[in-house]
């Protein structure tokens, strides 16, 4: 094998591990929230119950939500990082039909950052103003 294609194929294996780390952070961030909305259903659960002191003692769920969204928020940031670098790639090479592709990845990885960023903050916003309620002690019974 040619010396310029093998470092040409090690750095594609570098970014193919990076996104399969990445990849496996929105793993662990999906199963953070699939445990938040577990606790909150037990929560739920305990208090139709009557048990309502239990439900109290249960793991507050903002922590574990926020911690989830902000590895969510990283990760795409480091697949809109990838989409402007093969955006680049492309833009350099004569291929319409990839640079065609880039784009639309890159508007695609964009658009999901995007999201996932105004999630992250309306729950900083949420809890934010539920613990100046809580302060003020004007929550609804």
């Amino acid at each position: 094998m040619e010396e310029e294609q093998e470092k040409t194929l090690c750095a594609q294996l570098g970014v193919v591990d990076d996104s399969l780390f990445f990849l496996l952070l929105i793993i662990a961030a999906t199963l953070l929230s699939f445990w938040s909305v577990s606790l909150q259903r037990k929560g739920l659960c305990l208090t139709i119950q009557g048990k309502t002191e239990t439900a109290g003692q249960l793991p507050p769920i903002y922590p574990i939500r926020h911690k989830a969204s902000a590895i969510i928020v990283g990760a795409l940031g480091f697949f809109l990082c990838l989409a402007l670098r093969t955006l680049e790639e492309a833009e350099e090479g004569g291929d319409c039909v990839a640079k065609r592709s880039a784009r639309s990845n890159l508007w695609a990885s964009l658009f999901v950052l995007l999201a996932a960023m105004l999630r992250y903050q309306d729950l900083d916003f949420v809890e934010r103003c539920q613990a100046s309620l809580e302060e003020e002690d004007t929550l609804p019974d």
